[in-house]
Formats: structure tokens, sequence, C-alpha cells
């Protein structure tokens, strides 16, 4: 989500930064809008219990979180946006994600404007300092107590679908004897205004030695976040939201009490309702779609420019867990061990290894499944500094179209990158998908197996789009992952894909019809698996359809170096 570029810092009664334990700090919420700020900020009454990760415990460099936060009038953060140095501090800053989505542990009292409660946007942050900067130690490094993101504008006619990643840049910082930065070095090329401006909202306890406040210089990690560029002309408001239906947790969950954290992406439009959710990001696929369900119901006060209307973008986190913060697995990918690195290039000996934050189904080779045909498949992959899947290659596998499914999947994967020595190291990973009807993870449904048979024996109860009552509506439609085998040899591609749109609007059983190369029709294929419509009907009643669509790929920007 976007929220108004950082002008000013408006911190509460108190400047201290308030120690919650052991080299981890939290930040006063700060007012992000350019003028009139609120008589009274809202103020963060609990949070997760939040510890310095054990795997970062090496580390020499600082980390932190900036949290933009939307507070409602009844003290309700319905938008939650994390801007992280590492995800690891992501993820240790909320608690590690265990909280159940209806009695989270974030809690505000709301932000008041002439004695009566307002919608906020407002920022905090979790520092996370190293070894070398102890609160109390007569000789120490600078201790990081206040940052603030460099933001900077978007290229102009740029659209939510085309929203750039945070990017982390270093700098050297020159601070005084007071904690002041008093300046920025080796900032990126073209950034350096940016970084300046914001790191003068900076602050740190100075440097020690023998117990005497001394300058230093000191290396630090920038976070860099590209938003949409303010216009010019009325001020513009965040939507505010009415009614938030809290998610059910999947019934044939409950045994296994597993956790899972979905990022779902959506409009809201000029009525406050909710248009073209999707999964952005998800932990564990089973909690998919009791999260889109969930936030389809919710409805907004529409965001506004001046008095107008106008549909925003966000994207928000649903979190699935208990109270009492069992560990509950990640999904159909179990977090990763260690194993044998001994005969492994130095480059990939890690001493943590990677963790999941977002793992998809891969989608079962339609004419494997008409056949009844069975198999397993092997994929290995690279995982880089950043989190991101860089590299795959087939493994063993009983049917090429296995893995080729697989690897579709797996290119969908991020992580918590390695860890080594307290820094983010490259991985190298394997993961084996058994391809049959009764898996765990349900990669064919009941409803699939359904809609097979009704293929098989009454094809012309299938209709086409042109013998519905009206034209299909798309709620949600993830574009599908550019395929990395392609990087290097295509700019421009296209997949046909057929699928059948069931009773509920799900797009089930989708097939290549034609691609350019295969990689391009597995990755359609894996994003047209997430596709919601409207329900189709015929004569008011519910209806099956079969539908054809070309998808193009284009080439994606090469991605930000961390």
């Amino acid at each position: 989500m976007h929220l108004p570029r950082l002008t000013a810092l408006a911190l509460l009664a108190s400047s201290f930064a308030r120690l919650l334990a052991q080299d981890v700090i939290v930040t006063p919420l700060a007012w992000t809008e350019l003028r009139d700020p609120p008589q009274e900020l809202p103020r963060l009454k609990s949070s997760p219990d939040v510890r310095f990760p054990v795997e970062m415990k090496q580390t020499t460099d600082y980390g932190y979180v900036i949290y933009d936060a939307l507070v409602d009038d009844k003290g309700r953060a319905f938008a939650l946006t994390p801007h992280a140095t590492l995800e690891v501090y992501r993820r240790a800053s909320n608690g590690d994600g265990t909280v159940h989505s209806t009695d989270p542990f974030w809690k505000f009292s709301p932000g008041r404007r002439d004695g009566k409660p307002v919608v906020t946007a407002t920022t905090f942050s979790y520092i996370f300092n190293p070894a070398s900067a102890p609160e109390k130690r007569p000789d120490a490094a600078p201790r990081l107590l206040e940052v603030s993101l460099v933001r900077i504008p978007a290229a102009k006619g740029a659209k939510p679908a085309d929203e750039v990643p945070d990017r982390v840049e270093m700098a050297d910082l020159s601070v005084d004897e007071q904690g002041n930065v008093t300046g920025v070095k080796n900032a990126p090329v073209g950034l350096e205004e940016a970084f300046a401006r914001a790191a003068k909202n900076w602050r740190f306890a100075p440097a020690r030695r023998a117990g005497t406040a001394v300058a230093a210089e000191v290396r630090a990690p920038f976070i860099v976040v590209t938003e949409e560029q303010e216009r010019p002309g009325p001020k513009q408001s965040q939507p505010r939201v009415i009614k938030q239906t809290a998610p059910v947790y999947p019934y044939a969950m409950l045994a296994s009490r597993m956790r899972g954290e979905v990022v779902v992406d959506f409009i809201v439009d000029i009525e406050g309702r909710v248009r073209n959710a999707y999964v952005f990001r998800s932990l564990n696929p089973s909690f998919d779609d009791p999260a889109l369900e969930a936030v389809r119901q919710w409805r907004f006060e529409p965001g506004r420019r001046g008095d107008r209307p106008v549909n925003t973008h966000l994207r928000v986190p649903v979190v699935f867990g208990f109270d009492d913060r069992t560990d509950g697995g990640s999904g159909p990918m179990a977090e990763s061990r260690k194993g044998d690195l001994s005969k492994l290039p130095e480059e990939f000996r890690y001493d943590t290894p990677p963790r999941p934050v977002g793992t998809v189904r891969p989608v079962y080779p339609y004419e494997l499944l008409r056949a009844n045909k069975e198999g397993r498949a092997m994929v290995h992959f690279v995982v880089d500094q950043a989190g991101r899947v860089v590299k795959t290659n087939l493994g063993e596998t009983t049917a090429p179209e296995l893995a080729r499914a697989l690897q579709a999947a797996v290119e969908c994967f991020t992580f918590e990158p390695a860890i080594r020595k307290g820094k983010p190291s490259l991985a190298i990973q394997g993961f084996s998908q058994v391809f049959n009807r009764e898996d765990a993870w349900m990669l064919v449904t009941p409803e699939d197996l359904r809609l097979l048979r009704q293929e098989e024996k009454k094809p012309e109860s299938i209709l086409t789009s042109r013998d519905l009552d009206k034209k299909l509506t798309p709620l949600s439609q993830r574009p599908p992952t550019y395929p990395l085998s392609a990087l290097n040899t295509s700019t421009e591609a296209e997949a046909v894909i057929e699928f059948l749109i069931d009773e509920d609007g799900r797009a089930r059983l989708p097939r290549i019809i034609s691609a350019t190369e295969p990689a391009f029709g597995y990755a359609a294929v894996q994003g047209v698996s997430t596709w919601r419509f409207e329900p189709p009907t015929r004569g008011g009643r519910p209806a099956v359809v079969r539908v054809q669509v070309p998808i193009a790929f284009k080439l994606p920007p090469p991605p930000a170096k961390k």
C-alpha cells in the first residue's frame, strides 16, 4: 500500500525510545502527513513480544523495521505495512506471526483532533542494534535510536501492478558527540539528496570511548521505498474501514494447528468496496481462500482526493494462528534443515537455512490428472541474499510434465534468506512433491474431480461465455510469474490457457493450449489457478463455463540488489 511521503516527524511528547528487550528498541508513533497533524497521535498500547533473532547474534550490522500504520478512529490498525532491512527482523517484530487474526497483539489508542477520534496515517520502528552498540558499556559504537525511510516517487504513469519492491542500500554516516547525523557519504548515485533528507530524521546515542561520548563513522542500511507521486491539488485521505469481517480458520486444518500469513492485495473502489483482491504472498496456501473470502467482505469509507472519492490500492496481511503459540509448521514446504554442507562451494554454506515466507500449490498437469497418472518430481533451486528464488534445476521425476509444473510453483516461492555469521547468504535447496489425488495438500480437490467427470460424461453441460446471462466479471486475477529459465532468452511471450469456471466463480483445471515456450505455459497455468470471477449463470441458475484466454509475458526489470 502507499502512504503519503514522509515530510515531517511529529513525535509524541516523550522523545525517548523505549527499550523492549536486549538490543531491541521501539520508537513512538510519528505523523506522516505533510501538514495539519491531529493534536493527539495514536499510542501503541500493546504489541507482539519482540526478541532479538538468535540467528543474528553475530551480526555487525544495524537492522530495523519501519511500520506504516493506518489506525482508524476505533484504534484498529486496518493496515500495517512493514519495511524491513531483513525479513528475519520483520518476522521478529511481528512476534513470529503466530497471533490469531481476530485477537491481535497490535492494539492502539486512536488519534484525536479537537478531542474527537480520527483516522491517522502514522509510522513507528523496531530497531535491532548490533552487539557493538550496547546501552551502558564504556566503549561502544553509536546506538541507533530513530530511523526513517528513503521515500522516492514512482515513475509517471506507474500503476499499482507496477509497484517496485523495497530495496536496501548502504551508506556511510558521520555521527557527532550528541548523536546527530552530520553527513552522508557513499550513497547510491542519484539518491544522494534523498538519503541526506532521510538521515536528518535519524538519531543515535553517540559512540563512547572510556565512557566519554565521541564522534564516529558508521555504515548503515537505508530502505528505499518507491511510492506513487503526490499530485497537485486537494489533499488525499486514505480509506476508513467500516466493516472488517474476521477470517475463518479452515476446519480441515484445526487438527494440525498450523499457522498462516496471507498478504492480500486489493483496490478499495469509490463506493468503498473491495475489488480485484488476490493473494500477493502466502505462507500456507490452505489459508488463501479464507483470507480472500474475509477481505472481499470488508467495506470502507473510500479514500478521497479533496471531496472526490478515488480508487485506492492496499496490501494487507491476514494472520491465522493460535494464542498458545504452537509452532504448527509452514504449509506444503516444511522449514528447511541445514544438512551436510561440506561438499558445497563456500558461498552456499550457511549457519541458518532459508525460512519459507510464501508458497503456492503446484498445479497437477491436466493431461496426467485426467489419465489418473501419479508420480513424483524434485526441483533444486538457489535462494539469494534477498530471499528470492533466482535459479531452478529439474531433478529426478517420473514425468517431465510434473517437474515443469513443480518448477513453475517453486519459482513463486519466497524466503527469509539463509544466514551466515549474521549476514544473509546464498543457499541451495530442494523441494520434492508427490502428485496424486490423495495428497495431504490437496493438489486435487473433490470439486476438481467432479468437473473432470462432468467433462468426460456430460461435456454438453459445460457452457461457453456466449451462453451466459452476462459477461464474465473478474474478481481476482493475479499475474503469473515470468519463468526464470526464459529470462535470458525471451523478451516477450504468450501462452493460451483453457480452464473451467465453476458455479462459485473459481478457475478450475487449467491446461495449456499453446505457448511460446513450455515454461511460459506452466507459469501461466500456475497463475490462472488462483483466478476468481463473479459466479456465472444461465437463466439465473449457476453454471459451469469453459474459457480460453491469452496471457502475455513482458520481461520484468532486473531485481534490485540488497
